[in-house]
């Protein structure tokens, strides 16, 4: 019985720490999101869409509504 607590505690620890932290770290953070004051405003006036979902569009540090990608610069 201890074998089976041990294996079921290794799995629970496992799920809760590969589970538990809020982002990705290969997850882009948008500048605005940083505190970054560098963002000028004609960034602000482009055009945003997803790369894979050209349909889908927004502004600066959205996210696409289909694949959860952040929205890029339309040239």
């Amino acid at each position: 019985m201890t074998k089976y607590s041990l294996i079921i505690l290794a799995l629970a620890a496992t799920t809760w720490t590969a589970c538990g932290s809020p982002t990705s770290t290969n997850e882009q953070v948008p500048a605005h999101a940083t505190g970054d004051s560098t963002a000028t405003q004609a960034s602000e006036e482009l055009a945003y869409a997803c790369p894979m979902h050209p349909e889908v569009t927004g502004k600066e540090g959205d996210k696409c509504s289909k694949c959860g990608m952040f929205l890029q610069p339309v040239d």
